[in-house]
């Protein structure tokens, strides 16, 4: 019984550690979504949104400002700061890092976001 559980998890673990490596190809998504990297330190950058792009942001002292609407914002590392027009999705994880943000098309006009470490924040603004 033991080794029944085992290989079980063996197998979840395996599946999941193979869910990044499954091609676009392979997908049923129909839109397509343009992904921005801004990774490194000390760096300031404006992006233009279209609509559609989904905008990484990792490293640490960074400012962003996004003019436009934006899929999602995922922000990795310590002291990012990134100003946005719209966006529905927000992910942030690091210390003294956080989004804001004036609008999102959401139903209830407040992005989807998740956040976590120290001093993390997101936040709708007027």
């Amino acid at each position: 019984m033991k080794n029944l559980k085992k290989i079980s998890w063996l197998c979840v673990f395996a599946f999941l550690f193979a869910i990044p490596f499954i091609s676009p190809a392979q997908t049923t998504n129909k839109e397509t979504a343009e992904t921005i990297n801004v990774d490194g330190s000390s760096i300031t950058k404006t992006i233009e949104a279209t609509g559609n792009e989904n905008i990484n942001i990792s490293g640490s002292d960074i400012n962003v400002t996004i003019t436009g609407n934006c899929n999602t914002i995922t922000v990795t590392g310590a002291a990012i700061k990134v100003k946005a027009q719209g966006v529905k999705l927000i992910r942030v994880q690091g210390a003294d890092s956080g989004v804001v943000y004036k609008s999102s098309p959401n139903k209830n006009g407040k992005a989807i976001s998740s956040v976590s470490g120290a001093d993390a924040y997101v936040r709708k603004i007027k």
